[in-house]
Formats: structure tokens, C-alpha cells, sequence
């Protein structure tokens, strides 16, 4: 690795194993290739892995797209980012997503698809001050053909990591609206952990009534049983 001037007076160091890395990196190669990752190569529609499937029956959506599991350290890095602005680990999961999106897009043709990150409700975005979402997908989708602003979330819901299943289901019953024209389009949502499929299959559903022909659900993490 070939590190510039400005990497040695002002250096950066890879999240896991502390060796000096590029600006622009979060972690170094061999870290990197070191992590659990899911094996999109195998599986590039996850639902088609038995025990994920038998994780999440009766979603809306028809794909399904994700990193890792989340346990350590991915676990970590998305709490941090997300509670505490450590915004140190975004490019750490960048590297992550960019990474299984090749080999994703090795084996799905996604030029006619277009991307929605999934919004926070107005309320939560002016508290926080950042969607955690956004500020990690938006640079590794330039590629791709993203839509903004046009699915709204109408209730500012409960924390989901504090409820059951079936509280979940309730607490996003008409939680998304969407203004935009879908008609006959693969629409693809991402949102940053799926635990049980509720909010997805409640942003699905907004999104089928928009038009959409089909939906697929991209997630830096899945939360294992």
C-alpha cells in the first residue's frame, strides 16, 4: 500500500487491527478478506439459504441482500455510528457493502432498479441530526439510480428494538407513504440491521401500492435467532 504525504502527517488506522491504512480506507486488506461475511456468491438471494428463510417467513419482498450477521464487529460499528456519531466506522462498512455489492452485481442485473434508503420520520432526523443509513449506502450507490424524498414515514413509531414481533407489525401499520409512480419497476430498500422484516415489509407494501413490480430488501446486517 502506497500511503501519500498527508497519510503520514495526518495517518489513519484500520479499525480492527490498527495498521496504518489510506485516508479513504476504514480497513486494511487483510482484514477485510478476514471477515464473516454472508456468501452472496453462493446465494445472491439470500431467502434461498434454509435456515435465513426459516429466520424470516412471510416477507413482502422477493430478495434479499445482506452483509454479515450482526455480532461482532458489525455490531459495534452500527451502534457506534448510529448512538454515539462515530463516524470513524462508515468507511470501514463501506468497504464492506462495496464489496458484496461486486459480487452481488456479478450475478444480478440491477441497471433498471432504482434505490430507496430508508427515511427517518422528521421528528427522529431533526433529533438525531443524520440518517445513519444514508451517511453509509449514499457513496457506495453512485452507480446506481437513487430516489430521494419519495418514500415518506409518516409516524414517528416506537423503537422497534424494544418490542416483540407482533408489536412491531403494529407499530408500522401505515407507517410509509410513497409519491412517486412505481409502476412496473424493481424498487430496491436498504436499511442498516433487519431483525424481524417489519419495517421492510411495511415499506414494501408502500411501495406495491406505488406500483412497484417487484421489491427487494438490501441490509448492511441480519440479527441471527
Amino acid at each position: 500500500m502506497k500511503l501519500s504525504l498527508t497519510d503520514w502527517l495526518f495517518p489513519s488506522y484500520c479499525v480492527l487491527c490498527q495498521n496504518q491504512i489510506h485516508s479513504s480506507l476504514g480497513l486494511c486488506q487483510f482484514c477485510l478478506d478476514d471477515l464473516p461475511l454472508l456468501d452472496l456468491a453462493e446465494y445472491d438471494n439470500l431467502f434461498y439459504r434454509p435456515d435465513i428463510v426459516e429466520m424470516f417467513p412471510n416477507c413482502s419482498f422477493e430478495k434479499l441482500f445482506a452483509c454479515a450477521f450482526y455480532q461482532p464487529p458489525f455490531d459495534l460499528w452500527l451502534k457506534q455510528l448510529k448512538f454515539n456519531n462515530q463516524i470513524h466506522y462508515k468507511k470501514a462498512l463501506q468497504q464492506v457493502i462495496k464489496k458484496q455489492l461486486t459480487i452481488f452485481t456479478n450475478k444480478q442485473h440491477l441497471a433498471a432498479a432504482v434505490f430507496i434508503i430508508l427515511p427517518l420520520h422528521k421528528s427522529r432526523f431533526f433529533s438525531r441530526g443524520f440518517n445513519q443509513v444514508t451517511q453509509v449506502w449514499q457513496p457506495c450507490l453512485s452507480s446506481f439510480k437513487v430516489l430521494n424524498n419519495v418514500l415518506i414515514r409518516n409516524k414517528n413509531t416506537s423503537a422497534q428494538s424494544q418490542l416483540s414481533k407482533t408489536k412491531r407489525i403494529k407499530n408500522l401499520q401505515q407507517a410509509f407513504s410513497c409519491t412517486a409512480n412505481l409502476e412496473g419497476k424493481t424498487v430496491v430498500i436498504i436499511d442498516d440491521i433487519m431483525t424481524t422484516g417489519a419495517t421492510l415489509n411495511a415499506a414494501t407494501l408502500s411501495l406495491k401500492e406505488a406500483g412497484a413490480k417487484q421489491v427487494w430488501a438490501f441490509t448492511t446486517c441480519l440479527t441471527p435467532l
